[in-house]
């Protein structure tokens, strides 16, 4: 299904900001949103309301810095039933490129909203940069789009970062 032609992202040291309590542990690492396996997922803990959490983030680290021009998230999809809820879960996710693992020290290469994000997402982002950072909030006292949930589980099943 892919090709490792410019795939500056396969294989690539990657962390996020909490993982899900899941059995094996091994089923929610973040190294499984590189592994370019889409059956494997990374699964962070709930944030919003009623969560201690109310950030989450991922990246990779590519290792060297490099010429970016597109990023590709693959979300964990279920049953069509749920597709509204998995696409509310996601919805207000920004995407940033960095010489560093802090967001605030690169660039906003996407954000996410009003409307619901596709399950397979994709952008263009030129510039230049080591980490690819996906980032979610959902704050106490915020008021949120129609759509988007509350209480969220971040699962993302590949990201794809061409260059």
């Amino acid at each position: 299904m892919y090709s490792n032609t410019d795939d500056l992202s396969y294989g690539k040291r990657s962390e996020q900001s909490s993982s899900f309590a899941c059995k094996p542990v091994s089923a929610c690492l973040a190294s499984n949103a590189v592994d370019r396996d889409i059956s494997t997922c990374m699964r962070t803990e709930y944030i919003g309301l009623h969560s201690t959490y109310k950030t989450v983030w991922w990246y990779v680290n590519l290792g060297d810095v490099y010429s970016v021009y597109s990023i590709r998230v693959l979300f964990r999809t279920y049953e069509k039933q749920y597709e509204k809820r998995q696409k509310g879960r996601f919805a207000g996710f920004s995407l940033y490129l960095s010489n560093t693992a802090n967001k605030q020290e690169g660039h906003l290469c996407y954000k996410d909203g009003p409307q619901l994000p596709p399950l397979d997402f994709a952008t263009t982002c030129y510039g230049h940069g080591s980490y690819v950072i996906f980032y979610n909030e959902r704050l106490d006292g915020t008021v949120y789009p129609t759509g988007y949930e509350k209480l969220i589980i971040t699962e993302l099943c590949e990201v794809v970062v061409k260059g």
